[in-house]
């Protein structure tokens, strides 16, 4: 369901959605917006959320421009997710600068769980949005029977922590992953 976010403006945009988890069977409510005031919105249901956590933890993954020769990469879309409540971000697409997302990321009570971070904090820096607790869980976590000196992928983790159903969806994550790089 679209729903426009101001009348007077054609240039914002809010969806929500409702998205199958696949074998789960639970409804996942997703935002998709680049309007300040619904990303507003989101990051408050989200904090209401974490103040009844014991752990503060919000799922979190950037997407960012692909470095060129004479730029560096910036943040394009962030996605955040607080138990079921997920929140897609358009930041590059936003009116005006959200701060209360500005807020959300440098707030010291929360952890922002991610996977191969590197990129991401030269996006963040470069977007000028500070940060202060982004753990990567490549560190934390190992798959039994990996090579101890890699890295498992995000796909490898999400298959050995959540459902094997996502073994076979590193192909279509490449093919998605060049298109935001070429934005």
């Amino acid at each position: 369901m679209a729903v426009r976010a101001a009348a007077d403006d054609e240039k914002q945009f809010t969806m929500r959605a409702v998205v199958d988890t696949h074998r789960r069977f639970v409804d996942l409510p997703v935002v998709y917006t680049n309007d300040p005031v619904w990303a507003e919105h989101s990051i408050h249901i989200m904090e209401l959320l974490l103040a009844e956590e014991k752990y503060k933890v919000v799922g979190f993954d950037l997407e960012y421009t692909r470095a060129r020769a004479g730029s560096r990469p910036k943040v394009t879309v962030a996605q955040m997710c607080v138990r079921h409540h997920v929140l897609v971000y358009h930041y590059c697409l936003a009116t005006r600068p959200c701060e209360r997302f500005t807020r959300f990321v440098n707030n010291p009570h929360y952890m922002f769980a991610m996977v191969d971070i590197t990129n991401d904090v030269k996006a963040l820096e470069n977007s000028g949005i500070a940060y202060q607790n982004l753990v990567d869980i490549q560190g934390q976590y190992k798959i039994r029977g990996s090579q101890e000196h890699e890295k498992d992928s995000l796909v490898h983790l999400a298959e050995a922590i959540i459902d094997p159903y996502y073994r076979d969806m590193k192909d279509s994550c490449n093919k998605d992953k060049h298109a935001w790089h070429s934005a």
